[in-house]
């Protein structure tokens, strides 16, 4: 199946293919993270919450995490270009955290598509992800951001795994970096509980972020479905501290 089929009208305005959708084109096409970062300072006002760590008084040291769809692939598009993107790290600037920069800032997550979805490429993905990981370590961030689910979802995952294959962990007292998208660290500093807005669903345990900004939360709740059922508790790891 092609990725654009051909059968395309010559009409600007509308695109028939052969999937049975039409598509038209727009004067103004956005990445999500992009509306994001223009609202940034009218979220700013209503933030409860700064990215400053309440029992020190410095900003949290954040890394900024761009995918490659968004930077890579169409650089001229992207707020920032390619090597200066600006899209993740203005929403830090702007609601008082620290960026943290290192030798593999830019580097791919680990997920790259066939690196992980075909199984016996899952090696590649991993070691991408554990070469960034371990770049930023001695620069001891706090919380990692990302504008791509898939980005968010294996530099959370491997992580676990890295733990699991050599007792190795990258945050404090045996707990990993957080890994949030820019909805969930928007939603945190409104006010949102994190388990409602899904951060049980993590494999690094959130709880050290929300100490360190003073959110409350109830342990007790972690789990709870939004009726208040028992969704299931996760298996420990062995070595990687999840609460």
């Amino acid at each position: 199946m092609e990725a654009f089929p051909r059968n395309r009208t010559k009409n600007p305005r509308s695109i028939k293919t052969s999937y049975r959708h039409d598509f038209f084109d727009t004067k103004n096409l956005v990445h999500a993270s992009d509306v994001i970062y223009k609202f940034r300072k009218e979220i700013s006002e209503k933030i409860k919450l700064s990215l400053i760590n309440i029992s020190t008084g410095e900003p949290l040291k954040v890394v900024d995490h761009i995918g490659c769809h968004y930077a890579k692939i169409f650089p001229q598009e992207g707020i920032g270009g390619a090597e200066y993107p600006y899209v993740l790290a203005g929403l830090i600037d702007e609601w008082g955290g620290q960026q943290v920069d290192y030798p593999e800032r830019r580097h791919c997550c680990g997920f790259g598509f066939r690196q992980y979805l075909l199984k016996s490429n899952r090696s590649y993905s991993v070691t991408n992800s554990k070469k960034k990981l371990d770049s930023m370590l001695p620069y001891k961030p706090d919380l990692i951001i990302a504008n791509c689910p898939g980005c968010t979802y294996f530099l959370d995952r491997w992580q676990y795994v890295i733990a699991e294959m050599q007792e190795k962990t990258y945050g404090e007292n045996g707990y990993g970096i957080p890994v949030l998208t820019y909805e969930e660290l928007a939603g945190l500093l409104l006010g949102y509980n994190p388990w409602d807005i899904g951060l049980q669903t993590h494999q690094v345990a959130v709880e050290p972020l929300l100490d360190k900004l003073g959110i409350e939360y109830d342990p007790d709740k972690k789990y709870k479905g939004r009726n208040g059922e028992d969704i299931g508790l996760p298996e420990n790891p062995k070595v990687l501290r999840c609460c």
